[in-house]
């Protein structure tokens, strides 16, 4: 019972026995009993307090005693225990040590449930961020995503692991991965927007995630074959003068590589896709026409010179077509001394094609007779 207000304003004089009250000015004395607080300790003991604290005090100290007897304690009502996941805590709740973390976590990996699995490991990522497991809970994070087939988000936390963990042991291995799900997005495969699969394929992620393992491992065992699948994927994008300093990098840094010829062959391929009509910049062209010549000098046993000495004939018809046409332009412009020019570097250089015959007639045309003798 907390004690009133004009109770509480009275104090209680000890010197006097039995226990005597003073009022408030002093003047009247009468036997009365003090108020008593009643607290049920071990030993039963009665406390008697002194009424001189104020109320508010009073009430305050008997609503945290109600509060922490009457109110059931909810600490440890959340753990639940299976013979599958062992001792589960509330939501939130993180093992005492980031082995135990990693081991739960891995727990439901291992079992297949990898959106729980997911949680279990960022919350490891959270509360250990500088501990030795959380490397390998940062590529668990992305093992997960790909397991669940969101590859660019499963991409995203393996580039994560190896720039924000560089030493971990999984460096090889997430290399590896990140090359696989390259190849997927190369392959035509869509990325995933908020859940879902998106409409056109994600080529421009092929790029991004090859890109990536030349940066972070350039001349690891994937180094070499990501930087000619860069070129490819700029192929594909039909970004012809990027494909072209991708396949160039492969020749210059890995000048031993298999991929070497390969990569050349590239080269004139993209140039050659690259070539405008015969009536524009010819640049490209002569570029792609250089590029096959060496290849098939330099490796004629190779199993793509048959196609490379194709390819150089068609360019080279292309590019004497160009040439015929700027001398038939001078032709109409009344410049016959320009397009006697034109007409002769055809019949040298590009002699093997149609073009060459046609420029030969012309020149026989233009060319000057001499005035019969008089």
């Amino acid at each position: 019972m907390v004690p009133s207000v004009s109770e509480a304003s009275e104090a209680w004089n000890p010197s006097e026995r039995p226990a005597r009250w003073a009022g408030r000015s002093g003047a009247a004395n009468r036997p009365r009993a003090g108020p008593l607080l009643h607290f049920d300790f071990p030993r039963g003991i009665w406390y008697r307090e002194r009424t001189s604290m104020k109320p508010r005090v009073l009430l305050s100290i008997a609503s945290a005693l109600i509060l922490t007897v009457g109110v059931p304690s909810t600490a440890f009502a959340a753990w639940v225990w299976s013979p599958q996941t062992g001792w589960i805590g509330p939501s939130g709740a993180v093992k005492d040590t980031p082995e135990e973390q990693l081991l739960f976590a891995v727990g439901f990996f291992e079992r297949h449930d990898y959106h729980r699995a997911g949680i279990e490991f960022r919350k490891l990522l959270k509360s250990y961020k500088q501990s030795h497991e959380a490397a390998e809970a940062q590529y668990y994070v992305g093992r997960c995503n790909e397991e669940e087939g969101d590859y660019y988000k499963a991409f995203l936390e393996y580039r994560k692991t190896v720039q924000t963990y560089p030493s971990t042991k999984r460096f090889d291995e997430i290399l590896e991965r990140e090359y696989q799900l390259g190849n997927y997005f190369l392959a035509g495969k869509k990325r995933k927007l908020f859940g879902i699969a998106a409409l056109l394929p994600a080529r421009d992620k092929a790029v991004e995630i090859f890109q990536a393992i030349v940066d972070d491992g350039p001349f690891s065992e994937h180094g070499q074959l990501a930087q000619y699948k860069l070129g490819l994927a700029h192929l594909a994008l039909q970004d012809y003068e990027a494909a072209v300093s991708a396949f160039e990098q492969v020749i210059s840094r890995y000048p031993d590589s298999p991929l070497v010829d390969d990569a050349r062959f590239q080269i004139a391929q993209a140039s050659l896709k690259g070539t405008f009509k015969a009536e524009y910049d010819q640049s490209p062209t002569d570029h792609a026409v250089r590029e096959l010549e060496a290849f098939v000098h330099e490796y004629p046993e190779s199993s793509l010179s048959k196609e490379a000495a194709g390819r150089l004939e068609e360019l080279k018809t292309r590019r004497a077509q160009h040439e015929f046409q700027v001398a038939q332009f001078y032709e109409r412009r009344r410049h016959p001394e320009s397009a006697r020019i034109y007409y002769e570097a055809i019949v040298q250089q590009f002699g093997a094609t149609s073009w060459a015959a046609q420029a030969a007639a012309r020149l026989q045309v233009l060319t000057p007779r001499p005035s019969p003798a008089s």
